[in-house]
């Protein structure tokens, strides 16, 4: 795990960071809140181990702006301190902190929190992967995918980068679920998803948009790049074999290519563009691919 240490004393800091590590985590330093805060914004974390009284923003004002953004809403926080009164207990969790551990810190205590937040955290990470994943292909879900391209348009937008998007669908699909059955159906949508996942960037964001439809969405691409993206997916899965009951077929994918108008800020039209540009490589025979006009 990554745990995002706050702490305003250099030998608190070093004291905590080296237990930490000492378990097998990542450790992420803050001097004050404010920095905590930042860091926290910035860099992937699971838990954070907060100091009460800190420079900038004490450790309760840390915990309400964490809880309040939805990045860091859900991480586990525990808040640190040298008092010992019931009170501040609950000021800690009033406040949004999940537990709460008194100074001097006892090592095996730390160590039991510590693992005891590693539990929710992965129980969480489960259920956000489950509500974020379509089941069958492991590709985001439609909701998930939208909330997602949301985002990078906004950073494409800040940091003035393109941003290209993928309709694909599978050509006669309902001809491999009617010839072979609807479990070999199942197997094409899941290997197809497989392929579109090794050949493209851990970056690329790859959604199931309905049915045999995927979506794929390309930071840092240009339009006049992204058909050669297209292009290779197409004949990676027109290539690949594929066997269900000792039966082997193949498939072949048609695919609709357009930019995403980052003025506009809303990814529906780039999406709306790449399918017109889908529906005309169907029409013109499958398949292919085809760039928004």
């Amino acid at each position: 795990m990554r745990v995002l240490i706050a702490d305003d004393t250099v030998l608190m800091r070093a004291m905590l960071s080296e237990q930490v590590a000492s378990y097998g985590h990542e450790v992420i330093l803050a001097k004050d809140g404010q920095e905590a805060l930042d860091r926290a914004r910035a860099e992937p974390f699971d838990i954070a181990i907060i100091d009460w009284e800190m420079p900038k923003l004490c450790g309760l004002e840390v915990c309400w702006h964490l809880r309040a953004d939805p990045r860091t809403a859900y991480k586990y926080l525990i808040l640190m301190t040298a008092h010992d009164d019931a009170f501040y207990e609950f000021k800690a969790l009033d406040a949004g902190a999940d537990d709460f551990i008194h100074k001097p810190v006892n090592a095996a205590h730390l160590k039991a929190r510590l693992k005891a937040g590693g539990r929710i955290t992965e129980m969480h990470r489960q259920l956000l992967e489950q509500a974020h994943t379509d089941p069958l292909t492991g590709a985001a879900n439609r909701r998930f995918f939208l909330e997602r391209a949301q985002e990078e348009i906004a950073r494409s937008r800040r940091y003035g980068h393109p941003l290209s998007v993928l309709m694909t669908d599978i050509d006669h699909f309902k001809r491999i679920n009617d010839t072979h059955g609807h479990a070999a159906g199942d197997e094409a949508l899941k290997r197809f998803a497989n392929l579109l996942r090794d050949d493209l960037r851990p970056s690329d964001l790859i959604g199931r948009y309905g049915g045999e439809e995927f979506v794929v969405l390309l930071p840092e691409t240009e339009l006049a790049d992204a058909p050669a993206v297209a292009e290779r997916l197409r004949a990676k899965v027109e290539g690949a074999e594929l066997v269900h009951d000792g039966i082997s077929f193949h498939m072949t994918v048609s695919i609709g290519v357009a930019a995403v108008d980052l003025r506009d800020g809303m990814i529906e039209a780039a999406l709306n563009e790449a399918d017109a540009a889908l529906y005309r490589a169907k029409e013109t025979g499958r398949n292919r691919v085809v760039i928004a006009e």
